[in-house]
């Protein structure tokens, strides 16, 4: 990283570049945003990924160092410009303005929008701050789809210092943080935490406990830890501690007396009681659910204030009860009561960090439809057909896209009630879409053989189905190619055998990014081993499976666990850890935001696709999969449309 020396800029001066180095396919009606000004706002989408969509829709995210509210902006269409307006929150220091339709984010060209909020034309304490720990920890990413600038964010924390001296107790943390993954802040920080250490101020000392723990010397942050719990018993960092300790703790009666402890020392009050100690109470309430005490379940359910998070626990045993046919009929009411506490959520929906009222209530119509699925296949099993299917035609009414589980418990309702032709229309739908399932296309097949008398001419009819999905994902999939370097590295293998990715010049070859805890990624894994048996018998294709942002120290054993307890015939190689300790040495060079992640590099070394997430077929994934090492393998056969998906050489 680049070290900046403190900017010796006029305040005034120093806002005007902020704000004029914004494109200008978005333009405020101040340059200088005032706490509680109304702004309005015009928006240009021509040239950007919104460009002749008919859904954009804008978002305005406050960043405040507490609560991080965000607000729908109304955009309006104004000759081929939209126009909308925002009333700055009070409280904000700096926010973010994101745009947005079904194509993407416009991110503007990875910086996205960011404003300060000024007072006098100046930026008030906080701002530069704000917009540093955003662009540096990942979060205007997460938002907005904003790139991380690590040197910019140095620039902007010491532009922050230099005007607000006191911001550093405030925001030093995500500062010398950021600076400990360089090795050359090394005594930087170590000449800042003996500082710290120093005060008598608790915010210091847990500041500088804080950057010990980032720098791993865990015999000093103990060491200050002790001094800290000495001075303020009643502090801050002991009641953090406390909190801790409960989080920590899975036994539903030591996790108990923690609570009924710390609810002693710090008494429930107006301001707490539906936050963290409701984050309590739904935790135990869950813990001895689970663990079938339903009179403590009772006890700490009737308490909860806010409900919405237990909706979740109730909905996820219920579904594991039913799915071994156990306790049905206390499944069938926890999972009744998973729904109408969703129904109340949404018809009164409550504000929530970085989502606003509109996207929180979408949030828990999502929820609702998930929950109203498992009820449905909760009454489909205790013979209460009518009545499933009343609350799945819900669900999938709803669905743009099917999942092809929730449409196989749709299919097995539509059978129950002997409703064979709707069975198959889906049935054909679902394959058209390119969410068929085995068990539809095992219907499919009885009804043709039944209609046709043998099953001549099926495979064909099967493949016109499928043909529509099948040419769009390839027309879409062309659209995502890119053609930049990939990251060398060397990683190694389960059996510590060294594998580079420069031996391998001349293959094409699929880097899947993934993690044993990461739920999507062990669901592609069948469809990424159909993909592998295609190709094993092809030398000019190899797949490498990279486990990565793995937690604790010994991961490498449960790594071959887990590809050994499923059969997988994968060659995993294991991420390397980075400067901070942690297992993303390789994954970060790559700018792998979310996994699973996949990338498919040619035969001269250039990442051609990247590909983020799970499917939700095997035979997706397998498809996907071959038309990308086909269009790698061929790439001057692909109309390429640019993009800015590229990820940089390291």
């Amino acid at each position: 990283m680049k070290i900046l020396k403190p900017l010796l800029v006029l305040p005034a001066l120093v806002a005007a570049q902020t704000v004029f180095a914004q494109e200008q396919h978005l333009k405020l009606s101040d340059e200088f945003p005032l706490a509680g000004e109304k702004i309005s706002l015009t928006y240009d989408p021509a040239g950007t990924v919104t460009d002749g969509k008919k859904d954009i829709a804008g978002t305005v995210f406050y960043l405040d160092n507490k609560n991080y509210p965000a607000d729908d902006i109304e955009l309006k269409p104004d000759g081929k410009l939209l126009k909308g307006e925002i009333t700055v929150n009070s409280a904000a220091k700096a926010f973010i303005i994101k745009i947005a339709a079904e194509g993407g984010v416009d991110n503007n060209n990875d910086r996205g929008y960011i404003y300060l909020v000024y007072k006098d034309k100046k930026p008030v304490k906080g701002a530069y701050a704000s917009e540093a720990f955003t662009i540096s920890s990942g979060m205007g990413n997460y938002m907005a789809k904003i790139k991380n600038d690590l040197p910019k964010a140095e620039e902007l924390y010491k532009r922050e210092f230099a005007l607000y001296p006191e911001s550093e107790r405030e925001y030093g943390f995500g500062y010398y943080s950021m600076l400990s993954k360089e090795p050359e802040h090394k005594a930087e920080i170590n000449a800042k935490i003996n500082n710290l250490e120093k005060s008598n101020h608790e915010d210091d000392l847990m500041l500088a406990s804080s950057l010990l723990r980032v720098t791993k010397n865990t015999k000093g942050q103990d060491s200050l830890n002790a001094v800290i719990r000495a001075k303020f018993p009643n502090g801050t960092f002991v009641k953090n501690e406390a909190s801790t300790a409960f989080f920590k703790e899975k036994d539903p009666a030591k996790k108990d007396s923690i609570y009924q402890a710390y609810l002693k020392k710090y008494p429930e009050s107006t301001s707490e009681k539906n936050a963290l100690l409701d984050n309590f109470r739904w935790q135990l309430a869950s813990a001895y659910l689970q663990k079938g005490d339903l009179d403590n379940y009772h006890k700490y359910e009737s308490q909860l204030k806010n409900k919405t998070n237990l909706a979740m626990t109730l909905n996820n045993i219920a579904y594991e009860w039913a799915k071994k046919g156990e306790k049905m009929d206390d499944a069938a009411k926890m999972s009744k009561q998973s729904l109408d506490i969703m129904t109340a959520a949404i018809a009164n929906p409550q504000a929530q960090p970085y989502a606003s009222i509109s996207q929180v209530k979408k949030n828990y119509e999502y929820s609702h439809d998930l929950y109203a699925d498992t009820y449905a296949y909760i009454l489909f099993k205790q013979g209460k057909y009518d009545e499933a299917l009343q609350y799945e035609q819900q669900v999938i009414d709803h669905s743009k896209n099917v999942d092809p589980e929730v449409g196989d418990n749709y299919l097995q309702i539509l059978e129950a009630l002997g409703q064979t032709a709707k069975a198959k229309d889906f049935s054909e739908k679902m394959v058209r879409d390119g969410h068929g399932s085995e068990s539809m296309k095992a219907l499919l097949k009885k009804e043709y053989i039944k209609a046709k008398g043998n099953d001549t001419g099926y495979d064909e009819y099967l493949a016109s189905l499928e043909k529509s999905f099948k040419d769009k994902t390839k027309s879409d999939l062309a659209k995502t190619m890119i053609n930049q370097p990939a990251p060398a590295f060397t990683l190694k293998d389960l059996y510590g055998n060294a594998v580079s990715l420069a031996d391998l010049k001349g293959k094409t070859v699929v880097v899947d990014f993934w993690a044993t805890w990461c739920g999507p990624c062990k669901a592609s894994f069948p469809g990424m081993q159909l993909a592998v048996n295609k190709y094993k018998d092809d030398p000019n294709v190899k797949f490498l499976f990279v486990d990565t942002w793995e937690n604790g120290d010994n991961y490498v054993d449960a790594v071959k666990k887990f590809i050994a307890d499923n059969k997988y015939t994968f060659h995993v190689l294991i991420d390397e850890k980075n400067a901070e300790g942690k297992q993303a040495k390789i994954v970060t060079a790559y700018e792998v935001s979310g996994i699973p992640t996949k990338f498919i590099i040619d035969k001269n070394g250039n990442i051609r696709f990247k590909y983020i997430g799970y499917s939700g077929s095997a035979d997706k994934i397998l498809d996907e999969v071959t038309d990308m090492i086909d269009m790698a393998q061929n790439p001057d056969a692909v109309a390429v449309v640019p993009n800015n998906n590229g990820i940089k050489s390291k």
